[in-house]
């Protein structure tokens, strides 16, 4: 999300991302990333363009990132289940005091 100050003054935004999906507003650029294992790095560039008709231009441009973890509780649920199936042939094990 890149200018989100001017924006909530009501002002137009002085730029939009390239590349963006047309869901996404010019200002909004979002993109998922999947990560094959823990630790692994991933890079997501995104550009975006000054508009031509900007007059301040001695402001910075805030850039704001957010994030989230798409299916964490499925994922660890789907390798519970795993594990339970794998478990259903072993023999009931007694509790240890």
């Amino acid at each position: 999300d890149a200018d989100t100050d001017r924006r909530r003054l009501g002002q137009a935004p002085r730029v939009s991302f390239l590349g963006r999906r047309p869901s996404d507003p010019e200002h909004q650029f979002s993109d998922t990333v999947e990560l094959p294992r823990q630790h692994a790095r991933a890079c997501v560039k995104a550009t975006f363009q000054l508009q031509d008709s900007i007059r301040d231009k001695l402001r910075p441009i805030a850039v704001t990132l957010a994030y989230g973890i798409q299916g964490a509780g499925a994922t660890r649920q789907s390798r519970g289940a795993a594990r339970q199936s794998r478990g259903a042939a072993l023999p009931p094990l007694s509790p240890v005091l």
